[in-house]
C-alpha cells in the first residue's frame, strides 16, 4: 500500500504517492489515479446549471479512461487491466491537449521490460492533478464566425438581436463549455454620415469586440462583466455583460448582453441577446446610419495533438430588430 505524500485534485479522487523501496502497490494505488482520469475524460456530469455549479462540474466527453481498473491479486504492466502504459496513454493525450508539460518519465512509454520507478509513478498522479485544476484551459482556442447579420436603416432608439446556439445534446453543450469552448457575438459599424455619433458607435462596438461565455465567466475587451458562465445561466435572461464608454453627450449610450439556457436540467441551446441602446434618441445627437453588423462567435477547443473532439453547434442568426 502506498504511503507517502497524498495528492488532492480538486473535487477529485485522493492519490497516494509511493515511497521507494518500501511500498507495494495496491489495486486502490492504481485505481485512484485512473478514476482521476476516467472523469476528465468521461461524459460530462449531469447536474443542472444554474447557481454556480461551475467548480464541480468536469467530463470532455473523449470516452473515459483508456485503462481498465486493476482488481485485487492482480499485475501492474503495460497494456490490459492495470496497464501503467494506458494510463501514461491518456495523460500524455490530457497534457497536449491543457498545454503542461509532461514530468520525467510519464512520457516514456513502458514496455513489457520496463521498471517503473517510484518517481515516474508519482509524476504521472501530480501531472493528473495538474490537468484536473487547469481542466477548463486548453492550450490554444481557435475563434470563428458561425454567422452574422446587417442592417443598413438609421436607428435612433434601441436595437435588439437574439443568437442560438443548438447541440445535439446536453453532454455535448456541457463536454464543449467544459474543455474550454466559448461561445458569443461581435458587433461592428462602418459606412454612412460622417458625424459624431456614428464614430461613438463604431469606437463603442470595436473596443467590446468579442463577448465571449466561457464555462465559469464573460470576457470581453471593455465593459463590465457580471462575471457570469454557462454553468451560471438560467431560463431566463441574464445580463452578461454592459459597456457604456462614450463621450458627452453619448454617456447613456450603451452595449448590453444577455443570455440564457433553454432548460436547466439538460441544457441543449444557449441564446444570446445583444442590446443597444441610443439614449439620446435623435435630441442630443444624429441618428445612427451606416451598416451595422452582428456576428455569431465560438471560441474553439483546439486538439493540441491530443486526438481530442469537441462538439460544433448549430447558429442560428436573428435579424436586427428595433428602431
Amino acid at each position: 500500500m502506498a504511503s507517502g505524500t497524498t495528492i488532492s485534485p480538486p473535487g477529485g479522487t485522493v492519490m497516494t504517492q509511493v515511497v521507494a523501496g518500501t511500498d507495494l502497490i495496491s489495486a486502490a494505488d492504481f485505481n485512484a489515479p485512473r478514476a482521476n482520469i476516467d472523469a476528465l475524460m468521461k461524459a460530462a456530469t449531469t447536474a443542472p446549471i444554474g447557481g454556480g455549479v461551475f467548480d464541480s462540474t468536469i467530463g470532455w466527453n473523449q470516452g473515459g479512461a483508456g485503462v481498465a481498473a486493476a482488481s485485487a491479486g492482480s499485475t501492474v504492466q503495460d497494456t490490459g487491466p492495470g496497464g501503467f502504459k494506458d494510463m501514461q496513454d491518456d495523460v500524455q493525450a490530457m497534457c497536449a491537449f491543457l498545454g503542461i508539460t509532461v514530468r520525467a518519465g510519464v512520457g516514456s512509454d513502458v514496455t513489457t521490460s520496463t521498471t517503473i520507478s517510484a518517481a515516474t509513478w508519482n509524476n504521472l498522479m501530480l501531472n493528473i492533478n495538474e490537468c484536473r485544476i487547469n481542466r477548463f484551459s486548453p492550450a490554444s482556442r481557435t475563434a470563428s464566425t458561425d454567422g452574422a447579420t446587417s442592417r443598413t436603416a438609421a436607428w435612433t432608439n434601441t436595437l435588439t438581436q437574439e443568437t442560438t446556439w443548438t447541440f445535439a445534446n446536453h453532454q455535448d453543450i456541457r463536454a464543449f463549455f467544459n474543455g474550454g469552448g466559448a461561445l458569443g457575438v461581435s458587433a461592428s459599424r462602418s459606412g454612412g454620415s460622417a458625424h459624431t455619433q456614428n464614430t461613438q458607435w463604431t469606437n463603442k462596438l470595436s473596443a467590446v469586440s468579442d463577448c465571449w461565455i466561457y464555462a465559469g465567466t464573460t470576457t470581453a475587451s471593455a465593459g463590465t462583466s457580471a462575471g457570469l458562465g454557462f454553468y451560471d445561466l438560467g431560463s431566463a435572461y441574464q445580463q452578461v455583460l454592459i459597456y457604456y464608454g462614450g463621450a458627452s453627450p453619448y454617456t447613456s449610450d450603451y452595449v448590453k448582453v444577455e443570455a440564457k439556457v433553454n432548460i436547466t436540467t439538460e441544457p441543449t441551446v444557449l441564446t444570446i441577446k445583444i442590446t443597444m441602446v441610443d439614449a439620446g434618441d435623435n435630441v442630443l445627437d444624429e441618428s445612427v446610419d451606416g451598416t451595422l453588423t452582428v456576428n455569431a462567435r465560438r471560441n474553439h477547443p483546439n486538439a493540441s495533438g491530443s486526438g481530442f473532439t469537441f462538439p460544433v453547434a448549430t447558429d442560428g442568426v436573428g435579424a436586427i430588430s428595433g428602431s
